[in-house]
């Protein structure tokens, strides 16, 4: 239940040359949204930290449960992401904090990073509740965890100009090309099939 969901691409991809169409919406809902948060695309592995307040306990998961993790990145996960730090932030509530694991030996993640680590892009209490990104901001700060570089609010025509440009990523001192951006909603919004409007461009589709 705590795999996080897809996050589709801003718009239909050509089949032939497997770009993407930028005046093709893939979902048409996301044209009614004027303006759209935006952070920064970490090139990794999916990661999740989940808190079970009853327990006391937090354990970590890849992108699926069949999701494997990194030894050197689990210890650095166990390291860091501890049990007496989570009651403080949640403690009568489950909780799971999304991340991206990046750095050496995943996916290029070696320009982000020399050595494996963890950094925050979502969370969500009692398996209902997606945190506005201030407020995923402020559990990552009160936890001792990086969180993904902001990019501010764009609407979609400028966010398009943007990645299709290429751009430096904000990790590392600025010595890597971006993957791309995630764009969220303002205030957590859905469309009529019950999916969260929230939506990726990366530089190398264009």
């Amino acid at each position: 239940m705590s795999e996080y969901h897809k996050i589709e691409t801003l718009y239909v991809r050509d089949e032939a040359t497997f770009k993407v169409n930028p005046f093709q919406l893939k979902n048409r809902v996301y044209g009614i949204i004027k303006s759209w948060q935006f952070t920064e695309k970490i090139d990794g592995t999916n990661i999740r930290c989940i808190w079970d307040h009853v327990g006391q306990k937090v354990m970590f998961g890849g992108k699926t449960d069949r999701g494997q993790i990194p030894a050197d990145l689990a210890t650095y996960l166990y390291e860091t992401v501890r049990p007496e730090r989570l009651i403080e932030v949640f403690p009568d509530v489950d909780a799971v904090i999304y991340g991206e694991g990046y750095g050496a030996g995943i996916q290029k993640g070696g320009d982000l990073s020399a050595t494996k680590k963890f950094i925050t892009f979502d969370v969500l209490v009692d398996n209902k509740w997606w945190l506005a990104q201030e407020n995923v901001n402020d559990v990552a700060a009160k936890l001792g965890l990086d969180v993904v570089p902001d990019f501010g609010e764009m609407t979609l025509e400028q966010a398009t100009e943007f990645v299709k440009a290429g751009f430096k990523s904000k990790l590392n001192g600025g010595l890597a090309q971006a993957e791309g951006l995630v764009g969220r909603t303002i205030e957590t919004l859905f469309d009529k099939k019950g999916s969260r409007l929230i939506i990726k461009l990366k530089t190398k589709d264009f």
